[in-house]
């Protein structure tokens, strides 16, 4: 599908967060939510240890942490303090499942009432494991306005999302899985004492995670009232699962596709046949679960599913509509970045996003830019998406682009 593409990453995105940091304007122990080290002598990734979930898992509530273990800060901010965690948060069907991630936090003691908290949905990786970008570290974990948020004294936290970095299978677009691991990070984020997080956040997605994030914010209210969402940012959001597919075309997709993802992952989570998949898509789905995008993108192209079979093929359709945000209205306001050019999720389906949205009776602003994008769109927006974000903190009220 056109609609989720790869995770932005690499020397475009640390440049990014070179620039971003140069034009923007106590801790205490080392292997748990009270610890703390020097930051020269914590590792620039974690160990392969943190991502072993007991056996079985002993019970806890929904963002308690189950591991810390302190990591590099990014150098753009210098006494910056992270680490690679494993939290509780739910699955779709409620079973108590651990999820890895990364919290960033800034120098210095925090404020009376702690630092706000964002909350970064990264894009699609893969379904494997070794996909999950805290194997990366915390440069690899953020889109590119990490330095600009922690030079503005905020608390980061990152998910990896259910199944990634963890075992089990991954929970690809799934909504309930995706958005409870998102407020669930930015619970275990409260639960690090050196971080110093807050209950103010907001919520930030680039195309898969803008999918996770929507729905963190629409489920926030009932499952995390304790945590203030005060906004949500999202750059091209592959969340209209159904008119991502449509906008898609007529001809095959390949086996980087979200339409190859969607049945891979389902089909697991689901139990639902794989009949949709070409001979060459069903040879291909060991290798898809097992495999990064990257990997993937690198091997010659496979027709493996024709996404309008998902549009007419039951369960697919029903599906479709059960993981698409927007069943119920968010009461935190929504910014949205689209690229013009975008050749992964189509402008005509954010379009319909937004429609959804507004019908939902959300406050949406929808922001188009010219010559901008899939991989181009986070750097691009990323001063909007982080001047929409103190104004969200301070206060401000928040434009609209639905038409009341």
């Amino acid at each position: 599908m056109a609609g989720i593409g790869l995770r932005t990453g690499g020397p475009a995105v640390v440049a990014g967060l070179l620039l971003l940091a140069a034009c923007t304007g106590g801790g205490t122990d080392g292997s748990g939510p009270g610890s703390s080290v020097p930051p020269t002598t914590a590792p620039e990734r974690p160990p392969e240890e943190l991502y072993e979930v007991p056996d079985p898992l002993p019970p806890g509530p929904p963002g308690a942490l189950i591991r810390a273990v302190p990591i590099a800060g990014p150098p753009v901010i210098p006494d910056s303090r992270a680490w690679a965690i494993l939290y509780h948060s739910r699955d779709f069907d409620g079973r108590d499942v651990a999820v890895s991630g990364v919290v960033v936090a800034p120098p210095g003691a925090a404020p009376p009432g702690g630092r706000p908290v964002v909350v970064w949905g990264h894009g699609s990786t893969g379904l494997a494991d070794r996909c999950a970008p805290s194997h990366v570290g915390a440069m690899g974990a953020f889109g590119p306005w990490l330095g600009g948020l922690l030079q503005q004294g905020m608390v980061v936290a990152a998910t990896d999302y259910q199944g990634l970095g963890t075992p089990g299978l991954a929970r690809f677009a799934i909504g309930l899985s995706a958005g409870r691991a998102v407020l669930d990070v930015a619970r275990a984020a409260r639960g690090l004492d050196a971080a110093g997080a807050g209950g103010r956040v907001v919520l930030a997605g680039h195309s898969e995670g803008g999918h996770a994030v929507l729905w963190a914010a629409e489920l926030a209210g009932a499952y995390a009232p304790e945590l203030q969402v005060l906004g949500v940012a999202a750059s091209a959001p592959g969340a209209e699962l159904a008119a991502g597919l449509k906008t898609a075309g007529s001809g095959p997709a390949t086996l980087t596709s979200g339409a190859m993802l969607i049945v891979v992952a389902w089909s697991d989570a689901y139990r639902v046949p794989l009949d949709v998949l070409t001979p060459a898509g069903r040879r291909a789905v060991h290798r898809v679960r097992s495999s990064c995008l990257q990997e993937l993108a690198r091997a010659p192209a496979a027709p493996a599913v024709r996404p309008g079979d998902l549009l007419t093929t039951p369960p697919w359709p029903a599906l479709l509509a059960r993981n698409t945000p927007g069943h119920a209205a968010t009461p935190a306001p929504v910014f949205i970045a689209q690229g013009a050019d975008d050749e992964r999720v189509a402008p005509a389906a954010t379009r319909a996003l937004v429609e959804r949205l507004c019908r939902a009776g959300d406050t949406v602003e929808l922001r188009t830019y010219r010559d901008v994008g899939h991989f181009d769109i986070p750097e691009a927006a990323g001063a909007d998406m982080l001047a929409w974000t103190g104004d969200r903190l301070a206060g401000r009220r928040a434009g609209s682009t639905c038409r009341r």
